[in-house]
């Protein structure tokens, strides 16, 4: 009982901080009427392509599980993988950080194979996607530089110089940083909390590595681009389809769907209020205002969330049928 109050005590905290965000970015709409009218200008055959585009991603994701899953002698359904890929993202929607545990329980169940083993190609997966994550922002920063440098300058900094003293000056106290951890990294890594930071540094170069060693490593990079190609994608199909951002760049797109996926890190259900927040953000620093933003963070969450939802919940009911047992998802971290 205590354990479940606990659940819904933290959901509804989750739920205030996605309230709290998206209220934050409300503050730029002076009428709201404007921003439906800005809502309404989507193209619905972009809302469409976004759409598919999303499934795909989702799709694809299926098919590089399989990938991951064959070097173990695990063969699973196709579409069992699929639809368990789609049910995670339901999840997650609803309760953060549940959708790894909850697809590696549905296809223990459906096609047996060890939790365990399931979630060592989950870890395998974040860790190439973090990677990706940090290549698609380099290039957004990259190709945004005089965009970010001239939203720096527009908040107030001490001093003479503006932002950029301020911006080198905390660079090379990152670099600094980074430089004295590395040399006193043997009396770090004796602390818990320092040792797990390394571990999990450390992972992620094995996962990097252990890459080159797959069988069909090539096909499995050729799914991981083509995931996050689709990613920036659905995001681009919704800007090109509206009138007011024609002036929109394709770099300046991936910067924004660079801003909105950072925001959905943040632990609120589906995104909601940090991406919208993030994104306005993003527009803002582009120069096309904070209601334009907020319009199209809306219309992109919006798209993806209806598409979650409904191949979540139709991916479920194939699950079920596929024999996972309704309500006892198994999503228990297995042990060490």
């Amino acid at each position: 009982m205590k354990g479940r109050l606990g659940q819904i005590v933290k959901y509804a905290l989750m739920l205030a901080i996605g309230g709290v965000l998206f209220s934050l970015a409300m503050r730029a709409v002076e009428d709201p009427e404007a921003l439906w009218v800005d809502m309404k200008s989507a193209s619905g055959l972009s809302i469409l392509a976004s759409f598919v585009m999303g499934y795909l991603a989702i799709v694809s994701r299926g098919v590089r599980w399989l990938i991951l899953l064959e070097p173990l002698g695990h063969k699973p359904k196709l579409w069992n993988s699929i639809h368990a890929v789609a049910f995670s993202y339901f999840s997650n929607t609803f309760v953060p950080r549940s959708g790894e545990l909850a697809r590696c329980g549905a296809l223990n169940q459906t096609d047996g194979i060890p939790v365990d083993e399931l979630f060592g190609t989950v870890i395998s997966e974040r860790v190439v996607d973090f990677a990706m994550l940090f290549l698609f922002t380099g290039i957004a920063l990259l190709t945004n530089l005089d965009t970010c440098i001239a939203f720096a300058e527009s908040f107030e900094w001490p001093g003479e110089g503006g932002a950029l003293p301020w911006l080198i000056g905390l660079a090379a106290i990152g670099l600094l940083s980074v430089g004295l951890v590395w040399r006193s990294r043997e009396a770090l890594a004796k602390r818990p909390f320092v040792a797990k930071v390394f571990g999990f540094i450390s992972g992620i170069g094995r996962g990097l590595i252990s890459v080159r060693h797959m069988r069909r490593k090539w096909s499995f990079l050729a799914h991981t681009g083509f995931i996050w190609i689709m990613y920036y994608l659905m995001a681009y199909v919704v800007f090109s389809g509206i009138e007011a951002l024609e002036a929109l760049t394709p770099a300046q797109a991936l910067f924004v769907m660079m801003a909105g996926g950072f925001g959905m890190v943040l632990p609120a259900p589906g995104g909601i209020g940090s991406y919208q927040l993030a994104v306005q953000y993003a527009f803002i620093a582009l120069g096309f205002g904070g209601v334009l933003g907020l319009a199209t963070a809306n219309v992109v969450w919006a798209t993806q969330t209806g598409m979650i939802i409904t191949t979540g919940g139709i991916g479920y009911l194939f699950l079920v049928a596929a024999g996972l047992k309704k309500g006892n998802v198994k999503t228990k971290v297995p042990s060490e």
